[in-house]
């Protein structure tokens, strides 16, 4: 694996790290969701500090280059997150529907209280 290639890695992996720790201090995002990209940093990490594992593995796949397959694992990593935010995005849409319908039917009752009390 290329030199450009590790310090790349690496460089991302930390500015990954870097800019969860601080999204996590100032309350940016839930330490549960930082986990996923946590775990996509110390991929990245492992990547680079053991190419030797990762250019055997490309070879006995057949990829023509070990960079191939890292990129080839990054982006099907963060497809795979990229859907389960999109399913959970979907979830919390239909809970703010069901939520709003109630606070509605709510306000109409009210209203309609308020009109039988005058």
């Amino acid at each position: 694996m290329q030199l450009s290639l590790r310090v790349i890695l690496l460089t991302g992996a930390t500015l990954i790290i870097w800019t969860i720790l601080r999204s996590i201090k100032k309350k940016r995002i839930l330490m549960e969701k930082a986990t996923g990209w946590v775990c996509l940093a110390l991929l990245l990490l492992v990547i680079a500090v053991f190419p030797g594992a990762v250019i055997t593995i490309s070879n006995k796949l057949g990829f023509l280059s070990p960079a191939n397959f890292v990129f080839l694992i990054v982006t099907g990593v963060l497809v795979v997150k990229a859907f389960r935010d999109t399913a959970q995005i979907s979830i919390m849409q239909h809970k703010i529907e069901e939520l709003a319908q109630e606070v509605a039917l709510m306000e109409n009752e009210a209203k309609e209280n308020e009109a039988a009390d005058a």
